[in-house]
C-alpha cells in the first residue's frame, strides 16, 4: 500500500491464506508475524523467534515495494486525464425551489475533486 514515492509512507503487507482464509500476515507497520486460527498462530510463533526470518521479511518491503512504487508513481499515478463536466438546471424533487444546478463530473484520473 502506497500513496508516494517515499519508502517510510509504504506498508508492505505479506498474508497467507488457504481456501480463501487468511491465516497468517506480516504487516510493516506491526514488524511480525500475525497467525489467525490454530495453524498461523504456531507458525506465526515460529517465525517471529528466528531473527533472519523477520530481517529477511523486513529486506524484501525496501527490495520490492521501493522499486515498484517508484515505478507506478511514474507510470500511473502522475498522469492525469481531464475530466468532462456536464453542467445542467433540473427541477428538485419536493424542493422549496424552482431549480437545483447540477455538476457532474466524468472520465477523470486521479479521482480527486
Amino acid at each position: 500500500v502506497f500513496n508516494s514515492t517515499e519508502l517510510k509512507d509504504t506498508h508492505y503487507i505479506y498474508s497467507h491464506s488457504y481456501n480463501k482464509v487468511e491465516f497468517l500476515r506480516s504487516g510493516s507497520n506491526v514488524g511480525k508475524y500475525v497467525g489467525f486460527r490454530e495453524f498461523g498462530m504456531k507458525n506465526a510463533e515460529r517465525w517471529n523467534n528466528d531473527p533472519h526470518v523477520l530481517s529477511w521479511r523486513r529486506a524484501q518491503k525496501e527490495m520490492f515495494c521501493h522499486h515498484n512504487s517508484e515505478v507506478w508513481y511514474r507510470k500511473v499515478l502522475l498522469r492525469s486525464v481531464k475530466p468532462s463536466v456536464r453542467l445542467h438546471s433540473t427541477a428538485p424533487p419536493g424542493g422549496h425551489h424552482p431549480a437545483m444546478l447540477v455538476c457532474s463530473v466524468y472520465d477523470f484520473y486521479p479521482k480527486q475533486i
